[in-house]
């Protein structure tokens, strides 16, 4: 058995909390596509300027985002497209547990 130190443990769940809100995750599911300002991103996600920055502010402070200045606007972009393959993997593993739930609803209806 391997043995990881806590610290690992601990960026882990920074990481997870950082990732914990819906809007957090349709960022980074849209910035999957490539890089986006700011005004983009509230445009797609319909939400408000000050709601998406507060969001762009925690993925950046967790490594999620990266962000450039293009004059006067601010470009984000997913640090490393590893998060959106976890992102990815979580919506199977989701789907998959939501038919096998399904299937045993029926099982039950018969």
């Amino acid at each position: 058995m391997s043995v990881y130190p806590t610290s690992i443990f601990d960026l882990q769940a920074e990481l997870c909390l950082a990732m914990s809100n819906p809007v957090r995750l349709r960022i980074v599911h849209l910035l999957k596509e490539g890089p986006q300002r700011v005004s983009g991103i509230c445009e797609s996600l319909q939400t408000n300027q000050p709601t998406i920055s507060r969001h762009l502010a925690i993925l950046r402070r967790s490594g999620v985002l990266l962000a450039t200045r293009q004059g006067t606007d601010v470009v984000y972009m997913v640090a490393n497209l590893k998060i959106v393959e976890i992102c990815e993997m979580m919506r199977e593993l989701l789907a998959e547990r939501e038919a096998q739930r399904a299937e045993i609803i029926n099982l039950i209806d018969e």
